[in-house]
């Protein structure tokens, strides 16, 4: 129940690496062109494992890396206000995508917008005629569903869950 965000980069545990197996036989059948990820260790070994079944070829890109929580990584939303000192629900204010953590050595819902808008941008422009699988992350996905199904969600994706966006 911590934040891992960018600044954490473990690897998957012993769960993780089943879901990602699961995720990948669930993928099997499929014909993805590419796989982007983040180059964070636990997006990229569920990459490998998910390109292992699929023989996708895999590309890493910062643009779709976790958010920022600065000196909040690693920390549980308790522990933040504790930290802050401060009487602000930051879990509330995360999930309704409202989140802004410079304050604290970390990134703004905006930041993360502008990156996964330039990711978007670069795929529209160079990937359009092919079939994309994204490794990503718990924030990114929040923000990929606000941004092109305009719905918040009021919990985090499950790890290894299957998304799809039209963009």
């Amino acid at each position: 129940m911590r934040l891992q965000g960018q600044r954490t980069n473990d690897d998957l545990n012993a769960l993780g690496v089943k879901q990602a197996e699961k995720l990948a036989t669930k993928l099997t059948n499929e014909n993805f062109d590419v796989i982007f990820t983040s180059p964070l260790v636990r997006a990229v070994h569920t990459a490998n494992i998910v390109a292992e079944a699929i023989k996708a070829p895999i590309v890493e890109s910062k643009d779709i890396l976790e958010r920022d929580f600065g000196i909040f990584s690693g920390k549980t939303w308790e522990e933040m206000k504790v930290i802050s000192d401060s009487d602000t629900d930051f879990r509330t204010k995360d999930f309704a995508q409202e989140y802004d953590y410079r304050l604290y050595e970390g990134e703004s819902m905006e930041d993360v917008k502008t990156r996964l808008i330039k990711f978007i941008d670069m795929l529209k422009k160079d990937y359009a005629d092919k079939k994309v699988l994204i490794i990503a992350h718990g924030g990114i996905l929040k923000l990929a569903h606000l941004l092109f199904n305009e719905k918040v969600l009021d919990k985090t994706p499950d790890n290894a869950s299957i998304h799809e966006f039209d963009v």
